[in-house]
């Protein structure tokens, strides 16, 4: 017989709120800003837990990413904490309405039947699905060869951004042409973004829309079982949850 979850409310900067949902647990899942993985060890290690799923981020390799450095010598803790630790890092997530990426894309091509490009649109994006994701920090739960390990989970394969553009097109049925904005311009529209905040457009976002983001995960296949979702699979199953929200 299963037994029932237990929600336990508490803030994520408090050590001791964290301590006391810790009560009676052996495994350790945190899924939340890995900016707080220093609270999260620090409870561990005042409890006595040892087994720990970290999520991380891709990232951390990115050149334009203001917090990669950081989330470096976040990860650098966490291997030294002793702890049983697993560390996951997934590509841009993406699943239903409430990602922070795809989601915004599909919104914004229900709309329109021209799709702005910035520059070329050759740059390699690997997002990964939601439930994907989700199946490989499961797994990493329920097998010790992933113990002090730690893998970047990614989509099935790289696409360009104009492939993905297309495949979202593809998914609602619909037809689209691109007009290319030269890339200098859009950085000015960039960093207009970085004055007045709209949650598209930022210098940041462009910089990182010129890098491929690319990723390995034949480890995670191995250890894990992991085999992804197609993005145009996955883009299906969004655009369906989407629709069903009635958002678009």
């Amino acid at each position: 017989m299963k037994e029932k979850p237990v929600l336990c409310y508490g803030d994520v900067n408090n050590v001791q709120d964290i301590v006391a949902a810790m009560k009676d647990v052996s495994v350790v899942l945190h899924l939340y800003n890995i900016r707080h993985s220093p609270n999260i060890i620090q409870a561990c290690n005042l409890i006595g837990i040892k087994r720990v799923i970290f999520v991380n981020t891709t990232g951390m390799y990115s050149k334009f990413q203001q917090y990669a450095n950081l989330y470096k010598k976040l990860e650098k803790n966490i291997l030294e904490s002793g702890l049983d630790y697993t560390i996951i890092r997934p590509t841009m997530i993406y699943g239903n309405q409430q990602d922070k990426n795809i989601s915004k894309l599909v919104k914004i091509a229900s709309r329109l039947r021209v799709f702005p490009i910035i520059g070329e649109g050759k740059s390699l994006l690997q997002p990964i699905f939601a439930g994907d994701l989700a199946e490989a920090i499961y797994q990493a739960s329920q097998r010790d060869v992933s113990i002090h390990k730690t893998y970047n989970v990614a989509g099935s394969e790289p696409l360009s951004y104009e492939v993905i553009i297309k495949a979202i097109y593809y998914a609602m049925n619909k037809e689209v042409r691109f007009i290319h904005i030269p890339y200098k311009l859009a950085l000015v529209a960039g960093k207009i973004g970085d004055i007045l905040p709209n949650g598209l457009i930022s210098t940041e976002r462009l910089l990182r829309l010129s890098e491929d983001k690319c990723f390995n995960y034949s480890n995670a296949t191995e250890d894990l079982g992991f085999i992804p979702k197609s993005f145009y699979e996955g883009i299906r199953l969004e655009v369906e949850c989407i629709k069903a929200a009635n958002i678009i």
